[in-house]
């Protein structure tokens, strides 16, 4: 695994909060699991790869998450990869907020090619949701390099089922599409399940610094080291 243990973290980053609150009631509940599917991936998450199989599917992985799936091995820690798959994706771009400099262009080939860094994500700007955000992260993008479908800058991108914008330091991606999926190394997530997954996380995590500094903690892990303990802690429903 590469070393990601470098990364500085904003305010909003990799401290656990008070209490998690519930999404607003104005979205509509594949709204809220997709909003919180957001949130397990961004806290503290990176972006790690990307594959095309055109026209038919994108898909775009993210490690370090805050959902939960049980290790095989008890002495390993839980894996934290997802991918999210987009079915007959209308529009698909390479997003960076700095001009690029010469020989640059293919930045996105070489983390598809495993030959740099995970990069990792923002927490203020990755939505799969909020369209005004979505138009203000596209706004930000000094470059936009399509390579299936139209810009995000056209206004038919903002009319697509389902989308992604996100920016991963000064780099990121917009997609649209009509299908999306969730995956992990175990198989399809249905978005209804990210919820419990989510929360089974943080249940983790509690374990994981209760453990800490016992002589029996938990594998090491990089999404529970990064996401620091405050005072007076509560798991979501309690």
């Amino acid at each position: 695994m590469k070393n990601l243990f470098k990364r500085l973290f904003g305010k909003h980053k990799g401290v656990a909060p008070d209490t998690l609150s519930e999404a607003p009631t104005e979205f509509s509940l594949e709204e809220q699991n997709l909003n919180t599917l957001a949130n397990a991936i961004c806290d503290v998450g990176y972006w790690s790869w990307w594959v095309t199989e055109l026209p038919e599917l994108i898909q775009v992985e993210f490690g370090g998450t805050q959902l939960y799936f049980p290790p095989d091995d008890p002495l390993n820690h839980p894996s934290s990869q997802i991918a999210i798959r987009f079915k007959n994706p209308k529009s698909i771009s390479f997003l960076t907020k700095r001009k690029l400099v010469e020989g640059a262009e293919n930045w996105f080939d070489l983390l598809h090619q495993d030959k740099v860094e995970p990069i990792t994500c923002d927490y203020d700007h990755f939505t799969f949701t909020d369209v005004k955000l979505m138009n203000e992260i596209i706004h930000q993008a000094e470059t936009i390099q399509t390579i299936h479908g139209y810009s995000p800058r056209e206004s038919s991108f903002m009319l697509d089922k389902y989308k992604l914008v996100f920016w991963a330091g000064d780099y990121g991606m917009a997609i649209a599409a009509d299908e999306l999926a969730v995956r992990s190394k175990e198989g399809f997530i249905e978005l209804i399940q990210v919820p419990a997954i989510h929360s089974q996380w943080w249940e983790y995590w509690k374990r994981y610094w209760d453990a800490i500094n016992t002589e029996n903690p938990l594998p090491s892990n990089y999404a529970c080291e990064v996401t620091i303990p405050i005072a007076n802690f509560r798991l979501p429903n309690e």
